[in-house]
């Protein structure tokens, strides 16, 4: 049944693809791509629903004419979660996308851009469900392709055309890793069917990282996270929500099924580079999103932070399954399980949240907004609710699966009694103290700066809240809130798919480990509903009170100045800046200070740039050089055919006396 309903959306996704080409009306090519993503993905949440509810997996194979190939597909637990996840978030961006491209502009054509939704809705579908390593690069190039199209939707921009192209080289650098892990692992094989690969006795590490690159690249690790900052704000607030919100995640799928082929024991190398590149990528994810300006490459960064806390997870999953300490290895990986899930729903509410601001004002400047929670009050009310959620706080989902980390780090305390142990819990322990109190100074700053004070720069706002403009922000909302306080009805899916995929899980322990989850979520989503309870009381005991009362409105205290100016509020660089300088030794800040020197300056000015550390270490060093070489070797381009003949005769000789040397 789950594979009928599956193959039934992919039909209808591919009528849809058809219906385009004869829908020349732009209006009707909206409603059509709509309606067409809506119908699919209630199928494919039919399909993975069976799966999960049922608890068994589906398969279906069909051999297939390729070298190395066959048409193996297989939803099991794991699969199913990824393919929920895709579903919900893909169906309320295509809704949303339906309001977003409306008041666009009306001569750009829509017909590209939901064929390309269409092919990265599908071929995420099929990266989750694909069973052989040739089915799956297909599905995985296929996911990349039509992400790289639908971030040049508005390709008339030059940054948007820059951005393009630097996911496009990131993405398909990650490619080439995976593309020789398959080759290696499947070399003893005919079929690269994922059921016979296992990683051998001598040089797993290396296949390993290999993979580590691949996917890691894909979901945002630092120092393979640069795509992102630019990718994200450069598509359309749909297409980010879609991309955050469950493509970056593929790479966590991804690396959470390559550790399926390993038998035996796991090194412990494993686990320790996880938990290492997921601390650094949590810490410098959330101090780059405090230092930026920009609402979509906040949001980028935000996410980034968040893979970081999925890598400490199943960093903490990895070293436990090495040092056999079941249960931490259990709550490590249930809690990344759980905040691919959380974080997904959080983040494409916050892009949606994102492109409505952005429509209304035409910025992404946080510091050019303000007061827009006046003229926006149901956008500012769910965004707030969705940052209140990503900062980790209860009772909201964000909470749930940083609880459980935290959770898995006091079992490794418990049951690890070597100082390796103590010493990476003590470092994950820190790093969320840091990644959480920086979170929420983040959230703080971009909510408040947006939404709160007065307007820094008088700007139009012509946007009605109604329709599909508020309907899938609503929606979210609701999941994020029945998430953080019935995340009890999901713990048994997140186990089963965890407890179901990593190998050789003593029954006993998973025992202890659905009983700690038990003990845990289920008095953590009983006291978020009496807090909400209590909070709806108190509103509404507010209300009534007030109800027939005049209220009366006046200035907030103005400090002594008699016509306060909007400059005077707190911008979102001095609201961050303490907090960078105390870590500016982890960063790149560039600060610029004019002042006159006198007592009663006529004018001053202050100004700072972050940039992002890997970019300014690592790859403009790295690209400088390729520019350097390259400008060598263009040197020897004379343009004169004398030359070029001389070239072809020297290498015709060498050629000759490597054939008479016997040189092979």
């Amino acid at each position: 049944m789950g594979f009928t309903l599956l193959f039934c959306s992919w039909v209808v996704l591919g009528i849809g693809s058809l219906l385009l080409w004869f829908l020349r009306n732009r209006n009707m090519s909206q409603t059509a791509g709509t309606v067409t993503v809506l119908v699919s993905s209630m199928m494919m949440i039919g399909a993975s629903l069976w799966v999960l509810i049922s608890g068994s997996s589906e398969e279906y194979y069909h051999p297939w004419n390729v070298p190395f190939g066959s048409f193996y597909l297989r939803i099991d637990l794991l699969s199913a979660l990824f393919l929920l996840l895709l579903a919900v978030i893909g169906g309320l961006s295509a809704l949303y996308s339906h309001a977003y491209f409306s008041e666009e502009k009306k001569h750009r054509s829509l017909a590209g851009y939901w064929f390309f939704y269409f092919l990265l809705f599908g071929g995420m579908s099929l990266v989750f469900t694909a069973y052989n390593g040739v089915l799956f690069l297909l599905a995985w190039e296929g996911m990349s392709l039509a992400s790289f199209f639908l971030v040049l939707h508005e390709n008339d921009k030059e940054e948007v055309r820059k951005a393009g192209w630097v996911y496009f080289v990131a993405t398909h650098g990650g490619t080439a890793f995976l593309l020789v892990l398959f080759s290696i692992l499947g070399s003893s094989f005919e079929i690269w069917d994922f059921n016979a690969f296992q990683y051998p006795a001598v040089g797993g590490t290396f296949l390993f990282i290999l993979a580590w690159i691949g996917f890691g690249t894909k979901a945002g690790f630092v120092p393979l996270h640069i795509w992102l900052p630019e990718a994200h704000p450069a598509a359309p607030s749909p297409v980010s929500a879609l991309m955050s919100g469950v493509m970056i995640k593929t790479g966590i799928y991804g690396l959470i099924r390559v550790l399926s082929w390993a038998e035996g024991k796991i090194p412990l190398s494993w686990g320790i580079l996880c938990i290492g590149f997921g601390v650094l990528t949590g810490v410098l994810g959330v101090l780059h999103g405090l230092g930026k300006r920009d609402m979509k490459e906040i949001l980028a960064y935000s996410s980034i932070e968040h893979i970081g806390i999925i890598g400490m997870g199943l960093g903490i999953g990895l070293y436990g399954m090495s040092r056999t300490l079941g249960m931490a290895a259990l709550l490590g990986c249930t809690a990344a399980l759980f905040h691919v899930i959380n974080h997904g729903f959080l983040k494409s509410s916050l892009f949606l949240g994102a492109g409505t601001v952005l429509h209304a004002t035409h910025t992404r400047n946080i510091e050019e907004l303000g007061g827009l929670f006046k003229k926006l009050p149901k956008t500012g009310a769910l965004f707030g609710l969705s940052s209140f959620g990503i900062a980790g706080l209860p009772p909201l989902n964000g909470f749930v699966g940083e609880f459980l980390l935290l959770l898995s780090v006091l079992a490794l305390c418990i049951q690890g009694s070597a100082f390796l142990d103590i010493f990476l819990a003590l470092v994950v322990l820190l790093s969320l103290g840091i990644i959480g109190g920086g979170s929420v100074a983040c959230f703080t700053r971009l909510f408040g700066v947006t939404f709160l004070g007065d307007p820094r720069k008088e700007k139009e706002v012509h946007l009605n809240e109604r329709g599909t403009w508020v309907l899938p922000l609503y929606l979210l909302a609701g999941c994020n809130l029945l998430l953080g306080i019935g995340s009890i009805g999901l713990a048994p899916l997140v186990f089963g798919a965890v407890v179901s995929t990593l190998p050789d899980i003593p029954y006993k322990t998973a025992l202890d480990t659905v009983r700690v989850l038990r003990q845990t979520l289920l008095p953590l989503g009983m006291l978020g509903v009496v807090f909400l309870s209590v909070l709806f009381l108190l509103f509404r005991i507010r209300n009534l009170i007030l109800k027939h009362r005049s209220i009366d409105s006046s200035p907030t205290w103005d400090c002594g100045y008699i016509l306060p100016s909007p400059r005077m509020q707190y911008t979102g660089s001095s609201f961050s800046q303490p907090i960078l300088r105390l870590f500016r030794g982890l960063l790149q800040i560039k600060e610029a200070f004019h002042w006159e020197g006198t007592l009663f300056p006529s004018s001053a000015s202050y100004a700072s740039k972050l940039y992002d550390l890997a970019m300014r270490t690592v790859y403009e060093p790295f690209l400088r050089s390729i520019t350097k070489v390259a400008t060598r070797i263009y040197e020897l381009q004379e343009g004169r055919n004398q030359v070029y003949i001389l070239y072809i005769a020297l290498t015709l000789l060498i050629l000759m006396v490597m054939f008479l040397g016997g040189i092979p």
